[in-house]
């Protein structure tokens, strides 16, 4: 495949179509270095900057990863997490044989939570933790979670730095979730990104997820914000009525 010079697609997008093909091909495999730019520019007749737009294109569309004074690769195939696992978010990173750190950002502390239109507990007292998981050295999820004092009365005597929140709303609180309700959306917040070691005016996964329990709608509301350039996050759906 060449560059049309005459189709009105742009150039950059061209290449980088006719990358994406060889990579989808086996031509370029996993884990495989992309040719440097000059023997680009020799290929398919085309300036620097074109080369560089196409790669730029497929960095962000997780096809290729740039890494520093080594060149251009096609990106490993990113684990793929159940992001509503019943299990927890630890458990769910486990059965895929990734192993997670926890930094606590702010411990479990009973607050009032500001007026907002989202947050159910807008207006109101909740409990409030904050912490990013790790992987390694390198963050990839940070959560902060509201719960209802009524249901969970002294939860500030949990760690959940080492505490399994799952764990303990089931072994410590006799509590099982009667529903679930997860809202996607793309977040730009500079100090999450930089928490999460991402560009500070990019953009972040936000999750929104409402857990909801017998006679308490809501009882735990939390926030997620995901690296997606390093898993692939899901969410698996059974037959029947989901919400």
């Amino acid at each position: 495949m060449s560059i049309n010079r005459r189709s009105p697609l742009p150039l950059y997008r061209q290449l980088a179509e006719i990358i994406q093909g060889k990579i989808e091909n086996r031509e370029y495999p996993l884990g495989a270095k992309i040719p440097s730019e000059p023997a680009l520019v020799k290929t398919y007749g085309v300036g620097r900057p074109t080369i560089r737009q196409a790669l730029d294109l497929l960095v962000r569309e997780g096809v290729v990863e740039k890494k520093k004074g080594a060149g251009t690769y096609v990106r490993e195939k990113a684990p793929e997490i159940d992001l509503f696992s019943s299990a927890g978010t630890s458990s769910a990173f486990r059965e895929k044989g990734v192993a997670l750190a926890r930094h606590e950002i702010k411990p479990v502390s009973l607050t009032r939570v500001p007026d907002g239109r989202d947050n159910p507990f807008a207006g109101r007292e909740a409990y409030f933790f904050s912490r990013l998981n790790l992987c390694g050295a390198e963050p990839i999820l940070l959560e902060e979670t509201y719960l209802d004092p009524g249901v969970f009365p002294g939860l500030e005597r949990y760690d959940f730095t080492s505490e399994s929140l799952s764990r303990v709303v089931r072994t410590r609180y006799y509590a099982e979730p009667v529903s679930f309700r997860q809202a996607f959306r793309v977040a730009y917040d500079r100090t999450r990104a930089e928490l999460l070691g991402l560009p500070a005016s990019g953009p972040v996964l936000e999750v929104a997820r409402t857990i909801n329990f017998p006679d308490c709608p809501a009882g735990i509301y939390s926030l997620l914000y995901c690296r997606t350039d390093r898993f692939t996050f899901s969410q698996t759906l059974s037959g029947g009525r989901q919400t």
